[in-house]
């Protein structure tokens, strides 16, 4: 047997087992107590009111790109309380929740949860089917264990540094200090130290942590790298489970930097090949599994119906429902880019100007590249192996471009996921020069 079929059928074995065990945990969680979760809520009644749905985080009010998204969570945590009327199945297909109002998208969750609250009795009467929802399972388990939301947060936080930490480690061992240095800049850049302070953001950033763990784990062996593309699979299927669509492409992104750094520091490029397959294998797992959603919704509710709610979906992330011209989609690229670049985004620059001035602080820095590169007389091979960093960092932007209505209307949240464009453009410059010959050039003189 080849060693490609091989890597298949291990991508076969993880898909199934994985897919498996998630479904198997998003129904074993609709069994908890909705009353013990609403009672463990409650006790932070007050510090829920007081946040509402957009608390800002850091800056001034009324800048997005500084606030957290309370009103996802408030969505989140009344998703945790498993709903009695309906069956097993319907808590983990449908995904029902409380709110009030026309459901139109002017409601405001944290208030609905705090009805809920106060009235029990009161129907989950919203469905949300688009996604696993499989952040419900941790919550549910946290909140009956009597761990509040805010207690929850604070874990969260500590968890985040801890992580955040280990990873900082694994580039250093790999690459040197400078490049786990790179890794704390642009979660610096990012305000990525947010995150962890609410639910929904911390999702793709926590498993982007601990898939390249995960990796660097395997690495460390060869008998274990033959499990590399099956991880990536793996961490896909996971992201597509647990992810309420923040920044998805970060928890493949991420590992993905580190498998060229390590590739690179050995004196060899990761191939082309080896790219496609684990970009393939991450995008099979998260695609199939939430495609496997869809065929589970046709199976129990029909097919009209989920050819209704998941076609929808896709005209809407995509954009394809607003006509999703080229220049629709190169707005979102430039909404996201905008509140990295903007302390205070307010739309005072618009995009022709915009991108003139990126377009002009690119060839400044691909000047600046290429004559340190030139002084320095980096081996072809070192730049080779450097290459594929420049896909991490435009992995973002083809993002944005294909899910162009949610990264734009989105884009004070969306705009994270250029961590790994941040931290691929760091490495390819750390990479593809010769520090030490420029070094020792300076000292010449």
């Amino acid at each position: 047997m080849s060693p490609a079929v091989k890597t298949v059928l291990r991508c076969v074995v993880a898909f199934v087992a994985a897919g498996l065990l998630c479904v198997a945990a998003l129904f074993v969680s609709g069994l908890a107590s909705p009353e013990r979760i609403m009672n463990t809520i409650r006790k932070d009644y007050t510090a829920i009111e007081a946040r509402g749905d957009y608390p800002i985080i850091v800056g001034r009010t009324g800048t997005p790109k500084y606030r957290y998204d309370g009103f996802t969570d408030g969505i989140m945590m009344l998703q945790s309380i498993p709903d009695r009327e309906r069956s097993l199945l319907d808590n983990a297909v449908l995904g029902p929740y409380y709110a009030f109002g026309d459901g139109t998208g002017g409601d405001t969750p944290t208030g609905a949860l705090l009805q809920k609250l106060n009235d029990p009795s009161i129907a989950q009467d919203r469905t949300y089917v688009l996604y696993w929802h499989g952040y419900v399972v941790p919550l549910r388990a946290a909140f009956s264990l009597g761990i509040t939301p805010m207690t929850l947060i604070v874990i969260n936080c500590i968890v985040f540094v801890l992580l955040m930490a280990m990873v900082f480690e694994v580039f250093r061992r790999t690459g040197g200090l400078s490049y786990g240095i790179s890794f704390l800049l642009a979660l610096v850049a990012t305000f990525a130290w947010i995150t962890p302070a609410g639910f929904q953001f911390f999702t793709s950033f926590l498993l982007a942590f601990l898939a390249t763990l995960v990796l660097y784990w395997l690495l460390q062996k060869p008998a274990r790298r033959t499990w590399i593309v099956p991880s990536f699979l793996i961490m896909g299927l996971l992201t597509a489970f647990f992810d309420f669509l923040t920044t998805p492409l970060l928890t493949f992104l991420l590992p993905l930097t580190l498998l060229i750094l390590w590739a690179a520091k050995r004196g060899k490029a990761v191939p082309f090949k080896s790219t496609v397959s684990v970009a393939g294998a991450w995008l099979a797992g998260y695609a199939g599994f939430w495609a496997s959603k869809w065929l589970l919704t046709a199976a129990v509710y029909g097919a009209e119906y989920a050819n209704t709610q998941f076609g929808h979906a896709l005209a809407m992330r995509s954009g394809t429902d607003t006509g999703g011209g080229l220049g629709y989609r190169f707005n979102a690229i430039y909404n996201n880019l905008y509140q990295l670049f903007a302390l205070h985004p307010d739309g005072s620059i618009h995009p022709g100007p915009f991108f003139a001035i990126a377009a002009g602080v690119i060839l400044v820095l691909a000047a600046i590249w290429w004559v340190l590169v030139k002084k320095t007389a980096a081996p072809p091979v070192q730049i080779k192996a450097a290459l594929p960093l420049l896909l991490v960092v435009a992995g973002p932007y083809v993002w944005y471009f294909v899910m162009a209505q949610h990264s734009t209307f989105h884009s004070w949240m969306t705009w994270r996921l250029q961590t790994a464009s941040i931290v691929g453009l760091l490495f390819f410059f750390l990479l593809s020069i010769d520090w030490s010959a420029l070094i020792k050039s300076k000292r010449r003189v």
